[in-house]
């Protein structure tokens, strides 16, 4: 009995090391699913920004945003995700699916976007319980306290802004929407207009428009380190929400929910937590950041490498780099490297203290003639005409004392 005892608790004991170390694994924000792939509060950012919902369907299955990092059906390739818009009244139940096969169809999330009989409209982003769990919301940070009579500005102008420091000190600013802002988001109008054309995704399984090719996923990790910057900004404009604002839409959504049997086979047989396994490249997904922005790692400061860097220890020369090919042969190893030859280099300043005046080093007019008569060194032209004279008396053998001369004829 005492040894029942004993591997019943050793049991327990090694069940629990390893759901610590599984849980070490993962980082705080880590759902554990599939999902933690898709950030939602970066779908509701684009959705924000866009103008059309084909324009978002595009963008978001772009490789430049990464955004998308689903791979559902486990073939180490992106998954394009589809866009569909399903009206219901006065409000569009706006469903994001992945084709697992030819036959099979998986939802991801859901947009409800509701207009009230007022003007005002009201968004809420729902993550499929599969890859996010139950209730998981995001929908803009509205205010409770909303001016009903303030006319909404399609520049995004908020209705108050907060700040929120959490533990760490690091400090967030909150905007708070109203549902009258939220209806001038360009895409929300683009939708109420008369005449919009419902948007329902042309394509599925093998058939995909011809500007996009899917790539490999990241790992889980560097996908969260890349959108680590953006929190500030998500959690500024955006929140978790708890509660259906239109619960009527949502069961009827629910009714026409799209689940696939190959995915939750993968997902039962734990096919998806290999994209959890390589933490060290949190790092990396920074870096990757911090390059798509055109920013430095420190202080976020611009990159440009290519101009030098100027400062009182390092003054700005321009300076003249020797070619090797044009460097002389016969030179000595220290000439083989390249040579730097300062240009327009101004002289110093002369010290003028003490009544002590500047040597001038420009020769005067009456000296300047002295010394061109001293060091010109080229004969004149009597003195030359002498010279010319005795050259030829020597190759006659006139001047010749030793009767070596020309050879007669």
């Amino acid at each position: 009995m005492k040894k029942l005892s004993h591997l019943t608790l050793l049991l327990f004991t090694c069940l629990f090391i390893s759901n610590v170390s599984a849980q070490n694994t993962q980082q705080p924000d880590s759902l554990g699913l599939p999902g933690d792939n898709l950030n939602l509060y970066a779908v509701m950012e684009l959705f924000q920004s866009s103008e059309t919902l084909e324009g978002f369907e595009r963008k978001l299955n772009s490789e430049e945003t990464k955004i998308n990092n689903l791979d559902l059906n486990n073939d180490n390739k992106i998954d394009y995700i589809r866009v569909m818009d399903h009206i219901d009244g006065s409000a569009h139940n706006i469903v994001l699916q992945v084709s697992m096969n030819e036959k099979e169809n998986q939802d991801v999330a859901y947009f409800i976007v509701d207009k009230n009989d007022k003007g005002g409209v009201q968004i809420q982003l729902f993550g499929d319980e599969s890859l996010y769990g139950k209730d998981y919301i995001v929908e803009p940070n509205y205010t409770e306290t909303a001016a009903v009579a303030e006319t909404p500005n399609p520049g995004y102008v908020k209705q108050s802004t907060q700040k929120s420091t959490d533990k760490n000190g690091n400090t967030t600013i909150i905007n708070n929407y109203t549902s009258y802002e939220t209806a001038s988001w360009p895409v929300v109008r683009y939708m109420y207009e008369p005449n919009y054309i419902i948007w329902i995704s042309p394509w599925s399984w093998y058939y995909y428009p011809d500007y996009w090719t899917p790539w490999e996923p990241w790992y889980w990790h560097r996908y969260y380190g890349y959108h680590y910057f953006r929190h500030s900004y998500y959690y500024g404009n955006y929140r978790s929400c708890h509660y259906y604002r239109s619960p009527v839409i949502r069961t009827h959504y629910y009714n026409n929910r799209k689940s696939s049997n190959t995915y939750h086979v993968i997902l039962n047989s734990g096919g998806f937590r290999k994209t959890y396994t390589r933490p060290n490249q949190n790092a990396e997904g920074k870096m990757e950041y911090f390059k798509d922005q055109a920013l430095s790692p420190n202080k976020g400061r611009a990159l440009d490498e290519a101009k030098p860097k100027v400062n009182a220890d390092n003054p700005k020369t321009n300076i003249r780099k020797v070619p090797k090919n044009k460097i002389d042969d016969n030179s000595n190893q220290n000439n083989n490297q390249q040579e730097e030859k300062p240009l327009n280099k101004r002289p110093s300043k002369v010290n003028v203290d003490n009544n002590e005046k500047p040597k001038n080093t420009r020769p005067s007019k009456g000296s300047s003639n002295d010394n061109i008569k001293q060091n010109n060194t080229r004969p004149s032209r009597e003195k030359s005409n002498e010279n010319i004279k005795i050259q030829r008396n020597q190759s006659s053998g006139s001047g010749n004392q030793s009767g070596k001369g020309r050879i007669k004829p």
